[in-house]
């Protein structure tokens, strides 16, 4: 199964919608849920089920904090990389722009206007 999660960040203060992903489920997430599954439906009094539930709520607690990490640092980079493009680009007109300088000021030599070779 093939999945993306619908974000919103402000950069430069305007609002960016994006998408992150696609994702797919792994082995190891269906494994997972298989296991669980089969500790819910082999529970055959209430203390099994709350140890089987507690243990659940935990691993579920525990993806939730991976989950919002992943996602802050995935916005984070998102941001990095923007600013990256925008100060690539701002380096790039003022080089431009000094070259055009240094073109317009330096001395050309005087000789090479008038003889095809200076001697």
């Amino acid at each position: 199964m093939v999945f993306g999660i619908a974000m919103e960040m402000k950069y430069n203060g305007k609002t960016v919608h994006g998408t992150m992903g696609p994702f797919q489920h792994s082995a190891e997430r269906e494994f997972a849920m298989t296991v669980n599954r089969r500790a819910i439906d082999n529970c055959s009094d209430l203390s099994q089920l709350k140890t089987a539930s507690k243990q659940l709520l935990e691993g579920w607690a525990s993806m939730q904090t991976a989950f919002q990490t992943v996602m802050l640092e995935n916005m984070q980079l998102r941001q990095t990389l923007a600013k990256q493009a925008l100060d690539l680009r701002a380096a790039d007109e003022i080089l431009n722009e000094a070259a055009e300088t240094v073109q317009q000021y330096a001395p050309q030599p005087k000789r090479a206007k008038r003889f095809l070779w200076p001697w």
